[in-house]
């Protein structure tokens, strides 16, 4: 007759012992291996729009599409969908490139941010640069009806000027009317207009780190640029150089 004989309970826990070892070296990898799978599926968001961008061009005499404008009656229209409340409801069906898409850009799980500007894909438009020319004039009576959007001949370096980006606002408490929350944001601006505020959002395998005694948003992660040439690149902030942001790129050294 074969007697079962049942665990003993030093047994049990050398048994969970070894499971939490295992846990503890297969964790990271597990965290790693879903932070690669959002990256990736921003790559393929980016790329998506990019695409759409190109057609949009082909269609509007090769001119970029000017990032928003503001209608008394419908309230803001922006390149990426049409806000209809002040919740920050976007209709995406509404964005100036979706007719080129066949699907809107899914949602970026990475993306942990509340509804102010911006949808649910957390990707954003050199709005300032090439969506509009407020910082190249420094102009900013007509905000937030954008105008004089690029063109695509403007650009020195088409392989080399950011057009899309992954994006938020993170409204830092030292800001006027700052409440610590991190929010979408459909935009980003050069780093020279940051002030320690990135609002290019660095989210992907990485951390972000609010250092409130010197007024700085620090991310070491990575954001994801789409090029006006339609290249995607994987970026962290120390390599982002401000002559990516511009039309005329002649006047940086580097």
């Amino acid at each position: 007759m074969n007697l079962r004989r049942a665990f003993t309970l030093v047994e049990l826990l050398v048994v969970i012992a070894i499971i939490a070892i295992l846990a503890a070296f297969l964790f990271p990898v597990f965290i790693t291996a879903k932070g690669a799978v959002h990256q990736l599926g921003v790559n393929r968001n980016i790329g998506q729009i990019s695409a759409a961008n190109s057609l949009y061009m082909a269609d509007y005499d090769d001119t970029f599409p000017i990032a928003m404008y503001w209608n008394y009656q419908t309230g803001l229209h922006t390149w990426f969908g049409h806000i209809e409340d002040e919740q920050g409801t976007v209709n995406t069906k509404e964005g100036f490139l979706q007719p080129y898409m066949k699907a809107k850009p899914p949602k970026d799980q990475a993306l942990v941010a509340e509804n102010y500007l911006g949808d649910d894909s957390g990707i954003g438009y050199n709005w300032g640069v090439i969506g509009s020319d407020f910082h190249v004039t420094g102009d900013y009576t007509n905000w937030p009806n954008c105008q004089n959007p690029a063109k695509g001949s403007e650009l020195d370096n088409i392989s080399r000027t950011v057009v899309f980006a992954t994006s938020a606002f993170y409204n830092a408490k030292w800001l006027p009317d700052g409440d610590g929350v991190k929010y979408k944001f459909g935009f980003f601006d050069p780093p020279s207009f940051w002030n320690g505020v990135p609002n290019v959002d660095y989210r992907h395998m990485g951390k972000t780190k609010i250092d409130d005694a010197n007024q700085k948003v620090l991310q070491d992660g990575n954001a994801i640029f789409g090029f006006a040439d339609g290249n995607v690149r994987t970026i962290r902030m120390s390599e982002t150089k401000e002559k990516f942001f511009w039309r005329d790129q002649s006047q940086f050294t580097d």
